[in-house]
């Protein structure tokens, strides 16, 4: 079966176009099916731009035998290994995911970060620091000693 929905039709007439059969009217710039004349071959559905027009379809009665009722036991399965842990390793791996994997990687991307603002060391230096600062205030330490021992 195929309907109007009134509140979203615009009354473009794409319908009245497209209709086949000669179906489908406009009154008060809203469209209306004669339900006698429609085949329901849903072309006014598709030309529809504001998706007003839709297709119900009704199921089909199917006659059920008629017979005696018999009761069965009913068995309780008991859920198996994999449906219960298939939960908790999917909640595993989101909580890995979103609170473990971000801070390791923040973490290692700080290592390699001080580990590449290091100076490389090369084999003149023996350990002995490069700053002029600290020459100095080291010579000036080393000249109070001698001054004060002497």
């Amino acid at each position: 079966m195929v309907y109007v929905d009134e509140k979203r039709c615009s009354g473009c007439g794409l319908c009245v176009d497209v209709c086949s059969v000669g179906a489908i009217t406009l009154d008060d710039h809203v469209a209306t099916i004669n339900q006698s004349l429609c085949n329901e071959c849903e072309a006014c559905a598709a030309a529809c731009p504001e998706g007003a027009i839709l297709t119900v379809t009704e199921p089909a009665l199917v006659p059920q035998p008629v017979s005696e009722v018999v009761a069965h036991e009913l068995q309780v399965a008991s859920p198996s290994l994999v449906t219960r842990l298939v939960p908790a390793v999917g909640a595993a791996l989101f909580f890995v995911g979103r609170e473990v994997v971000p801070r390791v990687a923040d973490y290692l991307l700080e290592a390699y970060d001080r580990r590449a603002s290091r100076p490389l060391a090369t084999g003149d230096n023996r350990g002995h620091t490069t700053s002029s600062e600290e020459r100095t205030a080291a010579g000036g330490r080393h000249r109070r000693q001698r001054r004060r021992g002497g």
